[in-house]
């Protein structure tokens, strides 16, 4: 039998003292400070399963269910993004509100914008300046559009549609830490829409926080399964986390989705060159490049796979088509190295490298 002490003693080695903090600090209402106790639990125990179904409850409450379904994962519990879906469902039946970006009804303003920024608020104020705002944004005036924000949250504005408003042309200004902060605290307040999913998990991914991106984009997918952006963007990710084959089944679903983008065939090579299926890849840049035919990067990756397959006969006019477009494109001059050196022709092989490395006139 064990006594009290013994009992104590052996769950407190399975629970550190930050766990414990954690369910005090939920008990009493703060989730926030629950939820950053869990974090440094979790430092230290980075594999406990436990932990990480806590905090995926705990995230799951706040409304952050990207960060809910990576624990989730993390714990092994067999609750894959399929499944997710589940939690998300019961989430959204606790009052989670619809997008309210796809309320706001926007007048392009494409004149002055001193004239806009300038324009006095007719009505409530915050209103007011989020709408300008968002037509700013619209038209590609991000910092005019960033002020607006500002000034519409300092006058009280900190309702969900304006902070993800504020993440959005945070992403655009590439000030993605501070977007993914704002997106979060939409989140924290019901706010969580597959839009605001995509648009956080893109930050995160130029962040290369490509686990945490992983789990905005696979959340949102189940909302959006044929959404062309979010299929690339899901592949991407499963690319830079080494889940190739994840990634080209995603960019051929895009392909069905839209047969005529070239930046999907060039990236569905990249994927297949680097599982072997070189022939393959072959195929696709092809078709990038005879979609997109004065595109550098589809021009120099076919040229490569050219090489790499021994097609040395067109790689001399793909060259001489990207020193055309941008006569000082050193990448241009490494191809053409590669070239003359495939050729035996180690003496002009070495004066395109020299080219390629800025050492030859």
């Amino acid at each position: 039998m064990w006594n009290t002490k013994q009992m104590m003693a052996r769950m407190l080695k399975r629970i550190s003292l930050w766990q414990i903090a954690a369910y005090i600090l939920e008990a009493a209402g703060a989730g926030k400070s629950a939820l950053l106790s869990l974090e440094k639990a979790l430092k230290s125990n980075p594999d406990q399963a436990n932990l990480h179904l806590h905090a995926s409850r705990l995230y799951l409450k706040l409304g952050q269910l990207d960060r809910a379904a990576l624990h989730c994962k993390k714990a092994a519990t067999g609750l894959g993004p399929g499944s997710f879906i589940y939690w998300l469902n019961r989430a959204s039946n606790g009052g989670l509100k619809q997008n309210q970006w796809d309320e706001i009804k926007i007048e392009c303003l494409t004149g002055d914008t001193n004239r806009v920024m300038s324009t006095e608020p007719v009505g409530d104020p915050v209103s007011e300046l989020n709408n300008i705002g968002l037509c700013l944004l619209e038209n590609g005036h991000y910092r005019e559009a960033l002020t607006c924000f500002d000034q519409a949250r300092a006058l009280g504005g900190n309702d969900a549609a304006i902070l993800f408003n504020t993440g959005l042309v945070l992403s655009k200004l590439n000030r993605h830490a501070e977007a993914v902060e704002f997106y979060s605290l939409a989140q924290t307040m019901d706010f969580c829409t597959p839009e605001l999913l995509n648009n956080k998990g893109y930050s995160l991914f130029y962040l290369q926080r490509y686990e945490e991106a992983l789990a905005c984009y696979e959340v949102a997918r189940q909302y959006l399964p044929g959404d062309l952006s979010l299929l690339s963007n899901l592949a991407s990710c499963y690319h830079n986390l080494g889940q190739v084959d994840k990634a080209i089944a995603c960019y051929q679903s895009a392909l069905k989705a839209a047969p005529q983008d070239a930046t999907i065939y060039n990236n569905l090579g990249i994927c297949l060159e680097n599982t072997g299926r070189t022939e393959e890849a072959l195929d696709c840049y092809n078709k990038a490049v005879e979609l997109s035919p004065h595109n550098i990067t589809f021009l120099l990756n076919y040229g490569h796979c050219l090489i790499n397959l021994g097609q040395l006969e067109q790689v001399q006019d793909i060259v001489e088509t990207i020193l055309r477009l941008d006569p000082q494109n050193y990448q241009a001059w490494g191809l053409r190295g590669e070239l003359m050196a495939e050729q035996g022709k180690m003496n002009e092989a070495a004066e395109c490298y020299g080219r390629a490395l800025g050492l030859a006139g």
